[in-house]
């Protein structure tokens, strides 16, 4: 397995509570994952499902939650059967998500590591988290005023 990481931060005008409900409530997700919401109890080691319509594309994604410290890291494993790869561990995505509050916002950091070795498949995880980033600020800074 070839692993490969992209690291994206961005700084969400919301206190630590309120940036992790974005993260793991499904009213959130669906409004910045291309109209997927996430299902999981967020218990270690619990099934992560991710489901929507997107533009007409039936979405689902499943994963685990691999390691999880409630309001400041959660790390998931994420699975796309729809696209193509066979089911085994290193087609798999691990994201992370590291929340530390600062005055007045919260710096959540975005890793996700790949293990295929395939450098377009990550050029396009970054780039689709770069629009899930700018609708994420979006909604923290609609819910500021």
């Amino acid at each position: 397995m070839q692993q490969q990481s992209i690291q994206q931060q961005i700084d969400l005008p919301a206190t630590i509570e309120k940036s992790w409900r974005l993260l793991t409530e499904s009213v959130y997700t669906k409004q910045y994952m291309f109209n997927c919401e996430v299902k999981s109890t967020w218990a270690m080691g619990s099934s992560v499902i991710w489901q929507g319509n997107y533009q007409g594309y039936d979405a689902y994604q499943k994963g685990n939650v691999l390691a999880i410290q409630p309001g400041r890291s959660l790390k998931y494993s994420t699975f796309d059967p729809n696209f193509g790869l066979e089911d085994v561990p290193e087609n798999y995505i691990h994201v992370s998500y590291h929340l530390k509050e600062k005055e007045g916002f919260t710096e959540l950091t975005i890793i996700n590591e790949t293990f295929d070795g395939n450098k377009e498949r990550l050029a396009h995880i970054r780039q689709g988290w770069e629009m899930v980033m700018v609708e994420m600020k979006k909604i923290m800074e609609a819910e500021k005023s």
